[in-house]
């Protein structure tokens, strides 16, 4: 079910244009108002049943006005969740069910009302929570214009949403992220908001971002290695079989690879070794996710807003199998009993991540108690030295007689009272 939802949410076939069910695949030029399922170990395609009846065909938001953003979540993880932008008098969030084919919608939600759009990437944690980093200027249903964006954290499981801020030079759009096992969402790449032309974030691979999902804090992390990506925007990101590769597929700028991967126990860039017929034209604004030990990656177009990779005799969907980190190989058929191989873990681990910050805190209490005590010890050491050196100076009998004061005794001390008291 889980690689079901995955699935829907990968191909990106919800859209919202008059019916059209003519077609035995969908047509990547033409719109529908059907949701279809993808069956990768035979590659049909198939319509919901009732699809037509059932869908909120004219409660999305327009493409037009910024379009929705997806994501799964609820209880089972078997609900799409598709939040609408602001500029929409619609429900905030409609839900489809995969278990019964069902759809809802929901016009309030808990405390702030999430914001989605197309060229927003959301992540689900583990944890029902959809995080939605909107990286450019919105008005919020209070009223309150956020300049400087902000992220969306949309429980799904209590139908309540928070907004946190987001860290300075996260204005960006188009970007890509990755949830790493540790619960750190790396953000990269994007490009500026600011109209359809918008330029590329020109540290987008330089810097990355890691925002901490367990203590929403954020850092920016510098990367390494002469295979940095240059600036690009409308990419697509997955975490590889071992947990800590980051890949890095297509995008707008023409003079990238196709291919790269982020090493996150290091924050080392390089261009992986590939084997098969690949694809041959870049790819922006598609889908990708791991399925299996495969990259899935799902339509998009040509940095021109073209489908010339039809003409090239290239499919919808490609393959890439990632079961092998030290080479990947692309493929055309999907194997769904393909074993998944184990694992190395990283080496060594330089990852952002609260169970690393914990052996730090933990590590500078020890050596600071350690400190404390070892300048407890020699200060109890000198003092007793010390004392035993007045102890012994006291103690000894000068050598001139002359200058001993000599000690009363009780019976000299007795008769002095006695004077005394005569007197």
């Amino acid at each position: 079910m889980f690689n079901f939802i995955l699935l829907l949410l990968l191909l990106q076939i919800l859209t919202i244009v008059k019916s059209q069910l003519l077609t035995p695949s969908p047509s990547v030029r033409t719109l529908h108002s059907s949701i279809y399922t993808f069956d990768t170990s035979t590659l049909p395609w198939t319509a919901i049943p009732d699809n037509e009846k059932t869908l909120f065909l004219n409660l999305f938001s327009s493409v037009l006005s910024g379009g929705v953003a997806a994501s799964y979540g609820g209880e089972k993880n078997d609900t799409i969740y598709f939040i609408n932008n602001e500029n929409t008098t619609s429900p905030s969030v409609l839900t489809f069910n995969t278990s019964d084919n069902s759809w809802l919608k929901y016009s309030s939600i808990s405390v702030e009302r999430p914001i989605g759009r197309n060229q927003m990437r959301p992540i689900t944690d583990y944890n029902g929570k959809i995080y939605l980093l909107a990286g450019f200027p919105f008005t919020t249903i209070q009223d309150v214009t956020r300049n400087q964006g902000g992220m969306f954290i949309f429980d799904t499981i209590e139908l309540s949403c928070v907004l946190k801020d987001a860290i300075d030079g996260m204005l960006r759009v188009e970007y890509s992220a990755t949830l790493l096992p540790n619960g750190i969402i790396v953000y990269m790449g994007g490009k500026d908001p600011k109209g359809p032309d918008g330029k590329p974030v020109a540290d987008g691979f330089r810097i990355v971002y890691l925002y901490n999902t367990i203590d929403n804090t954020w850092k920016p992390q510098p990367t390494f290695g002469d295979s940095t990506p240059n600036g690009d925007n409308g990419i697509s990101s997955v975490l590889g079989l071992d947990g800590f590769r980051i890949i890095v597929f297509g995008g707008h700028n023409i003079d990238n690879k196709m291919l790269y991967v982020l090493d996150t126990t290091t924050f080392n860039w390089y261009e992986p070794n590939v084997s098969g017929k690949g694809p041959t034209l870049k790819r922006r604004d598609h889908t990708a996710n791991v399925i299996g030990r495969y990259m899935v990656i799902a339509f998009g177009s040509d940095p021109n807003l073209k489908f010339d990779y039809k003409q090239n005799g290239e499919n919808d969907v490609l393959l890439l199998d990632i079961g092998n980190s030290s080479n990947y190989n692309w493929v055309n058929h999907f194997d769904p009993n393909a074993v998944v191989p184990p694992q190395s873990p990283p080496q060594s681990s330089t990852q952002y991540n609260n169970k690393n910050d914990t052996g730090i805190i933990v590590g500078v209490v020890v050596g600071v108690l350690g400190i404390i005590c070892i300048i407890s010890l020699c200060i109890f050491f000198f003092i007793k030295r010390r004392k035993n050196l007045l102890h012994e100076k006291a103690l000894s009998i000068p050598s001139n007689s002359e200058n001993v004061m000599a000690i009363p005794s009780d019976l000299e001390l007795s008769s002095g009272r006695s004077l005394v008291k005569k007197s």
